[in-house]
């Protein structure tokens, strides 16, 4: 019986969960603002990368387009189910 449970830990169930994000674009390439350089192409950066004052910093500058969004992140299935 122990061999059949030797896959269990390889195994792990992940879920997927929406987080908060900020899809960020410049109106010029290489601006920075709170600690990063933006481009014209559209980056998408979660709210758990960033400190609160970054935040501020980038909804505040008048050079970026800044849209709240969520994205899908995987997070470990913690239900106990074994």
């Amino acid at each position: 019986m122990a061999k059949a449970n030797q896959g269990n830990a390889a195994d792990k169930k992940t879920k997927t969960v929406k987080v908060k994000a900020l899809s960020v674009k410049s109106s010029v390439d290489g601006f920075r603002r709170g600690g990063r350089a933006w481009g014209k192409d559209e980056t998408t950066v979660k709210l758990s990368e960033l400190t609160k004052e970054q935040i501020a910093q980038i909804k505040g500058e008048s050079m970026l387009s800044v849209t709240e969004v969520e994205v899908d992140e995987e997070a470990d299935d913690t239900t106990g189910d074994e």
